[in-house]
Order: structure tokens, then C-alpha cells, then sequence
């Protein structure tokens, strides 16, 4: 989808649509109060009529019957101010541009009047390209549910803002990246074809790239990685890319310089191995590695703009199958770290893979650990699937993960890591556990992989409720896959490049 910034009377852009935002309870003002007049007053009668009522995700197409030159005005809603924050602006957009689409709207316009403030630019062409995600990708009818707009028209943004909509496209383009990933069957995304995925990304962009398998896993220690993968038929991959954004900006190395890592569980299906899953929810273990997803999107985009910063993306891709030689409860293995861990419940798995995909971060140079993960269905009980839980060992690195936040509208809660809850983490045989662990589930995950970050500035992000939406009652987020945590990881890398510079 092209996005162009004009400065045409909004009365005179030629497009199928025009869209106006609405919140609720408000009345049409400025320049859409001209267009009110054009149409004599229709707009105004159906607010005041409450035929539009500004809901978020409400929208309603006018006829202007040759009036103005758009063939449609397209009434939108943004729900509540109070309600209006990033995450909600994105998503009243995403679901326009799907609207339009299932109208044949080839040109969309969309003009800017209260209450989108002129800051609002990035968070509408973030959710208008997400708007684009088709999860019907493979069905093969003869007629689309809905066609491609081709072009999106801004009025009223300003110009000489080109920049800001190119950034702001990518970001959108790189969510449904990830959430192409997440909707992809399990026996097309396989490890080594997540891999595949890494490395035509990496040859694009001319980066570091290294993908360790079975041979140089055992050699390398990484017991937990190879035990989840040990049902499998299919051989797991320890993915490493890195961007030397320092190098590319011809700066001297320093060895003091921040290293980021992204790190992302790439569970392509999880089965929970010994410990199995119930039938009934298993289908949708296919996107078990949304976190991968979600860092892979988010490298390439910060490989695309030059960031100034060495960031890296490690992905620990393997299946968790409950085949001959699977690992069984009660089983210790030896960490990549050193530390022994006890596998109570075979289910619990992530924190498995991401343990030794820390560890391998940390012996590649990263000084910042940002770990991405459908960890605990516990998260969907502690905050629902309108955000991801957190847990951090730095308070310091968690305000800029949480302003990442603010400004990428990917919402992140942070839970507390209380010294009382570490008693619950010991097994009697090993040095942790990794289930079992009676309460807090999400916090305790996260602790667990907290104990092999070495003191290093360490967050994680619990995506198990947020970056898939099953909940039919909950209508304003959106449905199906999110690419939560996409667009907040390449946020913290762009903050974190101003900061070092």
C-alpha cells in the first residue's frame, strides 16, 4: 500500500473513500464541518440521530452522490478519548483499512481533525498497513473476502514528513511479517525453514549470521535446547544474527558499547512433549514462536535503517513432541550456563530453549537482554490478551523498554520479581526447577530465565495472551495474530541508538 502526504482540500482528493475519525460523544469539527455543509448536513444528522456513535472499530460509508469529489465518506471510530491510547489509535486504523478492503476500495483518503492530534501520523500509518494482514492467505476461492487498497491519502499531516511515513510503514510491514510467521502451519515453518527465514534476511541486509544444529549444540553445552528437541524428528536450530550498527556508522569499536540481544523462543509446535497438551486448543501451538517472530521482523527493519547500535537476534527454533526419545519429567540436565534444571513438567519448555539462548547471547558480547516469549498461559490470567506481562532485573533498562511501549503502541505490564517467590524455584535434586511452582506462574517463568542472565540488564516479555487473540468476547483487540512485541523491540533499539550517540 503507498502512503502519500497531501495538502489538498480534503472536498477535492479523488479516492473511493474519505475516512473521518470520530470518538465517541464527539461533534464534527473543522474541516470536516465543511464537508458536513457539501452534504448538507447528513453527517451531522447521523451523530445527532446516534446512527454513528464513534464506537472504536465502528464504521459507516456515506454516499456523497458527486457532491465532493470523494465517491464515499467513510465515518470511523476511536471509542472514548479517555480510552484513546497507542494501542487502541492502531487498531481503530487496522480495522478502516479492512473495512475498505471488504468494500473494493482500491484509493482510501484520510483526513486529520480532532481529536487526531498532528503526533497521531505514526500510529495511523502503522495500523492502516497492518490493516493490510490477510490471515486467509491459503484459501484458494476464486473471489478475495477483500481486495488491496492500493493507495492511502493523508490530509491535514503536514508535509515534509516522508520520513516519519516510511518508518512508520516499515513498522506495519514488520508486525504482519510476524504475524505471517505466527499463522503459518507447522509443517511449512519448521526450524530449519524459520533458519531459511533468517538467513534470507540476514543476506539482504549483509549480516552476521549463525545458525548452530545438532553436532554444534552438543558441543556448545546447550542440553536444554537439545533435550525439547529431543521427541522431534526434526533437528533443532540455535539462530544468531547481529547487526554491528557501530561498525556501519564508522565509529572505533569501544568495548564498553551497548550490545542488545532480541531474544526469541521459537517453539514451531509444541505438543508439550511426555507432558501433552489436551487435544482441544493444540492446533494453535502452531504459533508457538511468536517471540522468534517477532524478533526476526524486528532485526530486519532495525537492519534496514542503519541503527547505530550492535543489536542481535538469537532464536532458539525447535518442536517439543512427545516422540520415543523425548525427554521425560523427573529427567536433570545440564544448561549451557553451568546450572542443573530439573523437568518436572515437559510442558514448560520455553524457559528451556531461552535459558541456553541467553547463555549463547552472553557468550557472543550482548550486554542488554530483551528475552519475547508465548511463555505461561498463566499471562492470559494475570492481564488478558489486551497486553504482554513482563518481569525485569533493571529498572533502568525497563523505563526504556517501557517507553518503547508508550511510543510503539505494543502495550508491556510489569510484574514484580519479589525475593520471596526465589524458594520456589529449588528443586531437592538440581538447582531449579522448571515448573510446579504452586503460584505466580507468569512471574516465576520469567524468574527462571531471569537466573541465567549474569546480572546483565535483563527484561522479559510473556506474549502467551497478547500476541494471539482467542477470546471472541473481546472485540476491541484485535482477533488472531498480533506480532505483539514487533514494533516495541524496534523502538527500545532506536532509543537505545539515540542514547549512545
Amino acid at each position: 500500500m503507498r502512503v502519500t502526504l497531501v495538502a489538498t482540500a480534503p472536498a477535492d482528493i479523488s479516492v473511493d473513500g474519505l475516512a473521518i475519525p470520530v470518538a465517541t460523544g464527539q461533534r464534527l469539527s473543522g474541516s470536516a464541518l465543511d464537508l458536513d455543509k457539501a452534504l448538507g448536513g447528513l453527517l451531522s444528522e447521523l451523530l445527532a440521530n446516534a446512527e454513528f456513535k464513534g464506537r472504536i472499530h465502528e464504521v459507516l460509508p456515506v454516499p456523497t452522490h458527486g457532491r465532493i469529489a470523494p465517491r464515499r465518506v467513510i465515518l470511523y471510530g476511536l471509542g472514548a478519548i479517555r480510552d484513546l491510547d497507542g494501542q487502541r489509535l492502531r487498531s481503530a486504523h487496522h480495522e478502516l483499512v479492512r473495512a475498505a478492503r471488504t468494500y473494493g476500495y482500491k484509493r482510501l483518503g484520510l483526513m486529520r481533525v480532532e481529536p487526531l492530534g498532528i503526533d497521531t501520523l505514526t500510529a495511523v500509518v502503522e495500523g492502516a498497513v497492518m490493516g493490510t494482514f490477510e490471515r486467509r492467505s491459503r484459501q484458494t476461492g476464486s473471489q478475495p473476502e477483500r481486495v488491496d487498497v492500493d493507495e492511502l491519502v493523508l490530509s491535514g499531516f503536514g508535509q515534509g514528513r516522508e520520513h516519519e511515513v516510511v518508518a512508520a510503514q516499515q513498522a506495519g510491514e514488520a508486525t504482519n511479517h510476524a504475524r505471517e510467521w505466527q499463522n503459518a502451519p507447522a509443517n511449512e515453518l519448521t526450524p530449519d525453514a524459520l533458519a531459511q527465514e533468517a538467513t534470507k534476511i540476514a543476506q539482504r541486509h549483509g549480516l552476521e549470521i549463525e545458525v548452530l544444529g545438532p553436532a554444534d549444540l552438543r558441543a556448545g553445552g546447550y542440553n536444554l535446547l537439545l533435550g525439547v528437541a529431543a521427541g522431534s524428528a526434526l533437528p533443532a536450530r540455535l539462530i544468531r544474527m547481529r547487526h554491528r550498527g557501530k561498525e556501519l556508522a564508522g565509529e572505533a569499536p569501544d568495548p564498553h558499547a551497548s550490545v542488545l540481544a532480541l531474544i526469541g523462543k521459537g517453539i514451531t509446535f509444541d505438543t508439550g512433549g511426555i507432558s501433552l497438551k489436551e487435544p482441544r486448543s493444540m492446533s494453535q501451538m502452531k504459533a508457538d514462536m511468536s517471540g522468534a517472530a517477532a524478533v526476526l521482523a524486528a532485526i530486519d527493519v532495525i537492519a534496514a535503517r542503519k541503527l547505530p547500535l550492535d543489536v542481535m537476534a538469537v532464536i532458539a527454533a525447535t518442536e517439543n513432541m512427545p516422540g520415543p526419545t523425548a525427554q521425560r519429567p523427573g529427567d536433570v540436565v545440564v544448561s549451557a550456563d553451568g546450572k542443573t534444571v530439573e523437568i518436572l513438567n515437559t510442558d514448560s519448555e520455553g524457559r528451556l530453549v531461552l535459558a541456553d539462548a541467553i547463555t549463547h547471547a552472553l557468550r557472543n558480547g550482548a550486554t542488554h537482554l530483551l528475552d519475547v516469549a508465548t511463555l505461561t498461559g498463566a499471562a492470559t490470567i494475570a492481564i488478558g490478551h489486551a497486553a504482554s506481562a513482563a518481569v525485569s532485573n533493571d529498572d533502568e533498562f525497563w523505563r526504556l523498554i517501557e517507553e518503547a511501549s508508550r511510543l510503539s503502541g505494543d502495550r508491556v505490564w510489569r510484574l514484580p520479581i519479589y525475593a520471596d517467590y526465589r524458594v520456589l524455584l529449588r528443586s531437592q535434586i538440581a538447582d531449579l526447577r522448571n515448573s510446579e511452582y504452586g503460584e505466580a506462574g507468569t512471574i516465576l517463568g520469567g524468574m527462571f530465565i531471569g537466573e541465567f542472565a549474569r546480572g546483565k540488564p535483563w527484561a522479559h516479555l510473556d506474549i502467551a495472551a497478547s500476541s494471539w487473540n482467542t477470546n471472541s468476547e473481546l472485540t476491541t483487540v484485535l482477533r488472531g495474530p498480533s506480532g505483539a512485541g514487533t514494533r516495541l523491540c524496534i523502538q527500545l533499539a532506536e532509543l537505545m541508538a539515540g542514547a549512545e550517540r
